[in-house]
């Protein structure tokens, strides 16, 4: 039987010469696995299907460049992809743009961070009461932030709690205005009393944290427990106060206090003079400290105001 017999090569890299082939006629190269057909001139044109025909797994991109003209919502799966020759000339990405190469780990982390950074409309900070009135229709999500006010303290070391905090994002595209609650801080007094819980810090009906307890409001001679946050994503306790401690009292005018509960936004230096109580230098929400005067059962200082933080992005 006759048997057909086409121009072959097993040097890979290797085509047919210019004018060797008749018109249609096909040659192989067994070296790289490329078929070659003569056109019209009898010249070698290499024949190339698409990446989808191809066997599954085993798709090779070993020169040229991959140009990719939009990116549709449909899911794209690489499992691997050797892209030996240059790079990807164009990607259009969910949100548009153009790379013309293929994005390393820093460059991807700082495209995110830029990106984040043009996102950022404003941030608003409340200290008191108020109402959250959006920057402007662009104002897409708000990222809020929210600390209870802080307990008040008692002399003999015993120190308010600090307020609890809550934060979380949320839609803000139908959102109106918004009325801002910030707890404030329990008063303090003298020995053989009991100081009130700080006030609650809320935004709106979205989030709120509740304000730390006040000294001996649990139990005699105890600091005040932190508060609790409520809803959002993350939710924390605030700080315990400092519990009763003789020694400040008797060690002289010039004894250390105790310290109130601290918050997320920091802590609450303890007082070391009779007359500082230092809550002008405490983080919001702190629990109040107890000063040293030198044993007169006076000294409690009251708590620190809450705080609410708004972040705006587009």
């Amino acid at each position: 039987m006759p048997r057909l017999k086409f121009k072959t090569s097993s040097s890979s890299g290797a085509s047919p010469a210019n004018g060797s082939l008749l018109q249609g006629e096909p040659a192989f190269n067994t070296g790289d696995g490329r078929v070659y057909a003569g056109n019209t001139s009898g010249n070698p044109t290499k024949m190339v299907g698409t990446a989808g025909a191809q066997d599954s797994n085993a798709v090779n991109f070993t020169g040229g460049s991959i140009s990719v003209g939009s990116w549709s919502n449909s899911n794209v799966t690489v499992g691997n992809m050797n892209l030996g020759g240059t790079n990807i000339s164009k990607m259009a990405g969910p949100n548009g743009g153009d790379s013309a190469a293929i994005i390393t780990s820093a460059g991807a982390k700082q495209l995110v961070d830029d990106r984040m950074r043009q996102r950022l409309v404003s941030v608003q900070t409340f200290t008191g009461n108020g109402t959250y009135r959006k920057s402007g229709p662009e104002v897409k999500r708000v990222h809020v932030l929210v600390c209870g006010g802080g307990g008040g303290a008692r002399a003999y070391s015993e120190c308010g709690g600090g307020g609890g905090f809550a934060e979380g994002v949320f839609d803000a595209t139908g959102m109106g205005d918004v009325t801002v609650t910030v707890g404030g801080g329990s008063g303090g007094g003298s020995y053989f009393g009991f100081s009130g819980q700080g006030g609650t810090t809320s935004f709106g009906g979205y989030i709120s944290a509740a304000g730390g307890y006040g000294a001996n409001q649990n139990s005699q001679h105890s600091g005040g427990h932190g508060g609790y946050g409520y809803g959002g994503q993350i939710q924390t306790h605030g700080g315990s106060g400092g519990s009763h401690n003789n020694m400040d009292q008797y060690s002289g005018s010039n004894a250390s206090g105790g310290i109130g509960g601290g918050t997320y936004f920091g802590g609450c230096m303890a007082a070391d003079r009779p007359n500082w109580g230092y809550t002008t230098n405490a983080a919001p929400g702190t629990g109040g400290v107890a000063i040293a005067p030198s044993h007169n059962g006076q000294g409690g200082r009251s708590g620190n105001a809450g705080i609410c933080i708004v972040y705006e992005y587009k």
